[in-house]
């Protein structure tokens, strides 16, 4: 099978296309055709060194759709021929509050998905709708699992409340926007790209704000009406003073990343008067996986994809994931 392979740490040039043998399934596993896998910036960490416990050469990618090709022994033939929509992450562990030291995400240290095969477990392996492209399964998986618990494990979502999405634009922000809609919330958003705001609004939006302008916080509070509730954040930085200021009193903010690191200085004084509470949460369970899938189906929620590429043209893909220029997610399809 074609795989792309990242042989170290540099730039997208060290994402190969190379030939591996097929994957055998296990005892417990399923062989996966991929048609589609998705692009995430866990990649590109990985291959910059900013990963914890890198291992290459490996082939990347947590997030794939195909259809079940075999499986092993201990696995039941009927899942043979069934569309499929991958879990991306194993060994959660028992206690749904937190992953446990085992727990695993998709793509380094096992085979990723940016090949035309994969073999995992088959508990790993949910069906997919069929109304639910491949595609748009294949944006799902990291960026929507990681959304879904943000908004409802770890934020407890309420119909009819204000949330803040920020960074909109990146895969988890901008699926955080469009599930909180069909939750029947108020979503407004901040981002440094006035298009990416524009876009938003068009998506749903009651509001959107350019966190580049000082004292956008309030910008905010005028646009929409009132303060958010509930706010999800994947930047942090310094910008967490500009949340905290921005939150309703009582609010909570998810954290689900720190692509802006941590804050030089937090203002304590304002959280506890505020009785603002933070959380912070990474991917989520198989049930949470299962659980978002369905409210994608129920719903007809669509993934914004911003480009698919070709399985040989990865290195142009990575390269557009890097700059952050997207609206959305960017995919590679697997069979071209």
């Amino acid at each position: 099978m074609r795989a792309v392979r990242c042989e170290r740490q540099g730039p997208p040039e060290e994402m190969k296309l190379v030939e591996l043998p097929d994957p055998v399934p296990a005892p417990g596993e399923a062989v996966v055709r991929l048609h589609a896998c998705g692009l995430n910036h866990r990649d590109v960490w990985i291959r910059q060194g900013l990963y914890a416990r890198i291992q290459l050469p490996c082939v990347l990618g947590s997030d794939g759709a195909g259809v079940v090709e075999s499986v092993g022994a201990g696995v039941d033939a009927k899942l043979v021929g069934k569309r499929a929509v991958i879990i991306p992450c194993e060994k959660w562990g028992p206690d749904p509050a937190a992953q446990g030291k085992d727990f695993l995400i998709l793509g380094m240290p096992r085979q990723g998905t940016m090949a035309e095969k994969i073999a995992v477990p088959a508990s790993m392996i949910v069906e997919l709708p069929g109304h639910i492209p491949f595609e748009d399964a294949a944006a799902l998986p990291v960026a929507g699992l990681t959304a879904y618990r943000s908004l409802v494990f770890r934020g407890g979502l309420k119909k009819g409340e204000h949330v803040l999405v920020t960074g909109i634009g990146g895969g988890v922000a901008t699926l955080a926007m469009l599930f909180a809609k069909a939750m029947g919330a108020q979503v407004s958003v901040t981002s440094g790209s006035e298009e990416k705001l524009v876009r938003a609004r068009e998506l749903g939006a009651i509001a959107g704000v350019n966190y580049k302008e000082k004292g956008w916080e309030k910008d905010l509070l005028t646009k929409a009406g009132r303060p958010p509730s509930l706010i999800i954040d994947g930047a942090g930085g310094d910008g967490l003073n500009n949340l905290i200021a921005a939150a309703a009193p009582a609010a909570r903010i998810v954290l689900y990343g720190a692509t802006r690191m941590s804050p030089n200085k937090l203002h304590i004084a304002r959280i506890f008067f505020k009785q603002v509470d933070i959380r912070g949460t990474t991917m989520g369970t198989d049930d949470e996986f299962r659980e978002m899938i369905k409210l994608v189906a129920e719903h007809r929620i669509k993934p914004v994809i911003e480009e698919i590429f070709p399985l040989s043209q990865a290195v142009a893909a990575n390269r557009l994931l890097e700059e952050s220029a997207q609206m959305g997610k960017i995919l590679l399809d697997c069979r071209n």
